[in-house]
């Protein structure tokens, strides 16, 4: 799939293994963005994203773009995906979603939506800067979490990044069901495998997210980005231990 702007690199999909679930990609160029890119590519241009900086509207426009590419694979019509109350996309109904962006790659994964609680958190992250690793420390992951991490001068920027990455990954999922902003340290990493992070609930998120629960988030890289995925069903069910 082409298409007509420098502004785009070709679209690509990936099937995430042991997921079954189709992420739609794109890189974009920022030095080629115009607005009028929104237009071209019949995605609306809300009254808040029109007042931002530049930067700020690619990512919007090449996520939104994303999200209409697949509901045309879905045979539905193109609508607008609004931006939510707490900032998330606003899904047809029936659907759940999540995008992500830095200022290089979009993704965006569409998911039948079960029941209205149900969710699913997708993020990309280039790595995170050396000077920042420290300040991670106690913010995003506790010491507990480092001991098991095993972080050393080597692996610490690709460790730390995912660390954030899984993590803002499972704030998208459970959200519907939590419906408020909850901390990086709420939850706690386990361990891991050549595919999957696990991570265990530090307190009761909501009736269906006792404190305990354990879950898993899908995790790879791509090029220089980190890249994960978990669903709302992969803490609810209570199936996935470490």
């Amino acid at each position: 799939m082409m298409t007509p702007s420098a502004f785009f690199q070709p679209l690509r999909s990936v099937t995430l293994p042991g997921c079954g679930t189709e992420v739609l990609l794109a890189g974009f160029d920022l030095h080629h963005y115009s607005p009028s890119l929104f237009n071209q590519f019949g995605v609306k241009m809300p009254d808040a994203i029109s007042r931002a900086v530049p930067k700020r509207q690619a990512e919007f426009l090449a996520g939104r773009y994303l999200a209409q590419q697949l509901l045309k694979e879905r045979g539905m019509a193109p609508v607008e995906i609004a931006v939510g109350d707490n900032r998330a996309p606003v899904w047809p109904q029936g659907l759940t979603g999540s995008i992500s962006h830095h200022d290089q790659l979009a993704a965006c994964v569409i998911c039948p939506q079960h029941h209205e609680q149900a969710g699913v958190g997708l993020d990309i992250e280039l790595p995170v800067n050396a000077d920042i690793v420290p300040g991670m420390q106690g913010m995003v992951v506790n010491e507990q979490e480092l001991v098991r991490l095993e972080t050393d001068e080597q692996n610490a920027i690709w460790l730390m990044t995912l660390m954030f990455s899984a993590k803002e990954s499972i704030f998208k999922a459970l959200y519907p069901q939590v419906q408020r902003y909850f901390d990086f340290l709420d939850v706690s990493f386990l361990g891991m495998d050549d595919q999957w992070l696990y991570f265990e609930l530090n307190t009761e998120l909501a009736a269906s997210l006792p404190s305990g629960r354990q879950g898993k988030v899908h995790y790879s890289r791509m090029s220089e980005s980190v890249f994960t995925f978990t669903r709302s069903e992969y803490f609810t069910d209570n199936n996935y231990h470490y």
